[in-house]
């Protein structure tokens, strides 16, 4: 069997010579690459998705305060707040998990990078929120919330093989990009929509998020990032709700990583983690830089 691809073309193509789903393939080739059984791989998957929750328990606990006093319990301040223009428990939820997850990595907690430390958030928070408001009977040792984190991944390993997930490589759009287009997919997933549905939403997501900035405040994974978590959670949840009204994208989701790439290596390093240009340069960025030091 053919396990390598670096194109959802070719992903498509290796899943359906095996006469296997998408998700189901992944799970086989990570056994087969591992040197295990498949089961040992759900069994993994399935300790992964409680580390997320355990991530998420925590960051809902209490509010979570940084010791350089950027991260102050946002989603605290979120989930009490009944000044919400949006009443939709799950697009709710969605928001707050997030920031919460993300919180809890800005405080040294623990968490699964998904796909790194600074985007932590954004996929278990879409995800989580979907399973809160909507399908509690899903839990970690269901097939179905597996298969939703396994489409996740998958658009993951696509970007991975085709540009980067590195913010210092290609800026933010590389990090909480990548993840609003890993949590886009995986949620079109858990909402039913073909495979090839999935990978429109996160060709709608991704290509919403070309150029942006990777700008830390001090160096650090909070300020922009642990907001972006969610603002990009609400970028997924946009982009699997056109995928589920029959939308496509213009432009193949492979071509977009392409982009993606290509935008990346044209920005100036000030703007690929350096922590100096953007947000971090600005006379309050500077300031609180001089503070922590």
């Amino acid at each position: 069997m053919n396990w390598k691809f670096t194109s959802s073309i070719d992903l498509l193509a290796r899943a359906g010579d095996a006469g296997l789903g998408l998700c189901d393939y992944l799970v086989k080739r990570d056994a087969f690459y591992a040197g295990t059984s498949e089961e040992a791989i759900r069994a993994e998957l399935a300790r992964r998705i409680r580390i997320t929750r355990h991530s998420l328990d925590e960051g809902m606990s209490r509010p979570q305060l940084s010791f350089s006093g950027l991260t102050v319990g946002a989603a605290h301040s979120l989930a009490a707040s009944a000044n919400s223009p949006v009443a939709d428990e799950f697009f709710g939820k969605a928001l707050v998990y997030a920031l919460a997850v993300n919180e809890v990595n800005a405080c040294g907690g623990k968490i699964v990078a998904f796909p790194t430390a600074g985007s932590c958030g954004i996929v278990p928070g879409v995800l989580w929120a979907w399973r809160d408001a909507r399908s509690p009977s899903l839990g970690p040792d269901s097939r179905v919330f597996q298969d939703a984190f396994t489409m996740a991944s998958a658009i993951g390993m696509l970007v991975a093989a085709r540009a980067t997930l590195a913010g210092a490589e290609g800026g933010c759009q590389a990090e909480c990009g990548a993840a609003a287009a890993m949590a886009a997919a995986a949620l079109s997933q858990l909402m039913g929509l073909s495979t090839e549905a999935c990978i429109d939403a996160a060709a709608l997501s991704l290509k919403n998020c070309l150029g942006l900035a990777c700008d830390p405040v001090a160096g650090l994974v909070e300020v922009p990032c642990v907001k972006r978590n969610a603002f990009m959670a609400a970028n997924a949840i946009t982009a699997a709700s056109l995928a589920a009204a029959g939308v496509r994208s213009a432009i193949p989701f492979d071509e977009v990583v392409g982009a993606m790439k290509s935008i990346g290596a044209s920005m100036p390093a000030s703007l690929k983690e350096s922590a100096e240009g953007g947000l971090a340069v600005t006379p309050t960025g500077l300031a609180v830089a001089q503070r922590i030091r």
